[in-house]
């Protein structure tokens, strides 16, 4: 339940393809945060947890939406802890093929994910704070200040990324030093979309909610 799975579960049912039970199949494993039960979901992603957001409307008090909340929380909460702006969701990182294209995968935060292996990577992405907006609009907003400050505010907006575990260390970088922080200077055409969405709900009064729920089926 804790993933973009729900959404594709909701239209589904919008849409007639399954009965509405099939919402009741989705996953329920849950955690603590501070107290709070909380869904697990499989990779400890914003994106996981807030993406559905951008269309569906939450409703206060329910398992799903202290999820959320809790999520966030959690995500602040390990970026301090590690000294860095937060924002932990699937992106690229720093790493490219032999035709110079930036690898992608998924990045989680220990503690919301039944992946294993999350603490081993600390890759940033801007908008896993965009969409946090959703949840804590100011909180994000300082978030993007911390990330403009590390050098993540590009020409076109906010990069990918920022790696703070690259697996190819820099030129500069002497034997057995830790690789230096790097910036995945890409812009990714669905992240920036979201950024812009979720951005759009925080500022209009949830305006593609509203849309995406004026549908009848809906």
């Amino acid at each position: 339940l804790a993933s973009e799975a729900r959404l594709a579960s909701f239209v589904a049912i919008a849409k007639g393809d399954v009965p509405q039970h099939h919402w009741f199949h989705l996953g329920r494993l849950v955690t603590n945060v501070h107290g709070r039960a909380t869904l697990i979901s499989w990779g400890g992603t914003q994106f996981e947890y807030l993406m559905p957001l951008l269309l569906m409307r939450g409703f206060a008090g329910t398992l799903l939406d202290q999820s959320c909340r809790a999520s966030v929380l959690r995500q602040v909460e390990y970026g301090r802890s590690r000294g860095v702006p937060w924002g932990v969701s699937e992106c690229a990182y720093a790493f490219t093929d032999r035709a110079g294209n930036y690898q992608y995968r998924a990045f989680g935060v220990p503690g919301l994910g039944l992946k294993r292996g999350l603490a081993e990577d600390l890759v940033i992405s801007p908008y896993s704070t965009a969409l946090a907006a959703l949840i804590d609009p100011a909180e994000a907003a300082d978030n993007f200040e911390a990330l403009a400050r590390a050098g993540l505010d590009g020409r076109f907006g906010f990069y990918e990324a920022v790696d703070y575990r690259p697996r190819v260390p820099l030129v500069d970088t002497a034997p057995g030093d830790r690789a230096k922080p790097a910036i995945v200077r890409a812009y990714f055409a669905h992240h920036q979309g979201m950024s812009l969405v979720a951005l759009a709900n925080v500022l209009g009064n949830d305006s593609f909610v509203t849309r995406f729920h004026a549908d009848p089926r809906v």
